[in-house]
């Protein structure tokens, strides 16, 4: 299906949201791959991957944004030459992406029981956010992920190196060191997205 979500998360950023209902071969009509993520594409053999993939290519054109202006980093990090930043992700069902003019980063999950048994991996002590339920918990996993994308810092721990603070509903503030991000929430459908975007005040 074309666009499910989109939001202006201020006057520099927008994220958008696509429901991945398509199978492979009608999602790969709304994208022209160039070489470089036609190799990509090749290079995944789970069949949800690829669709995800190819999910986060279609989001891009309907951005204005050309799959061939997509580069990455020796980490894995996504970037546009000369362009915004950028960052994306996506579930079986659900793939965003998010675009501002500072350092961003998105996150999308499923509400699953598994984010019980991993808690201990992202939960700092300091973070002032609710842990009582799999959608909260959900929530701050996906603020940690994009937290982790915008920072792109390899070896940054999200349990001791970033704490956030999430009692504003559908906002925040995350810290890692001295900067400042604000967060960006929301659910649907059973998943948790958030968006993190470097504060330039």
């Amino acid at each position: 299906m074309p666009i499910y979500k989109q939001y202006q998360l201020n006057s520099f950023s927008k994220l958008w949201v696509w429901h991945i209902t398509e199978n492979e071969e009608e999602l790969i009509k709304y994208v022209s791959l160039g070489l470089n993520c036609t190799n990509r594409l090749e290079a995944i053999t789970h069949t949800n991957h690829r669709k995800g993939f190819l999910a986060v290519r279609s989001l891009l054109n309907f951005a204005n944004i050309s799959p061939d202006n997509l580069h990455y980093s020796n980490n894995g990090k996504p970037y546009l030459l000369n362009g915004p930043h950028i960052s994306f992700s996506h579930t079986n069902d659900f793939a965003a992406i998010a675009v501002g003019k500072s350092p961003i980063g998105v996150d999308v999950e499923r509400h699953r029981t598994k984010v019980k048994r991993v808690a201990q991996k992202f939960v700092n002590p300091k973070d002032q956010a609710p842990l009582d339920t799999i959608a909260a918990l959900t929530d701050l996993w996906c603020v940690k992920e994009s937290m982790y994308k915008a920072i792109s810092i390899p070896g940054i721990r999200m349990s001791k190196d970033i704490s956030v603070d999430l009692r504003i509903p559908d906002q925040g503030v995350a810290t890692y060191k001295n900067d400042i991000y604000d967060i960006f929430r929301y659910v649907w459908n059973g998943h948790s997205c958030a968006v993190i975007l470097k504060n330039q005040l």
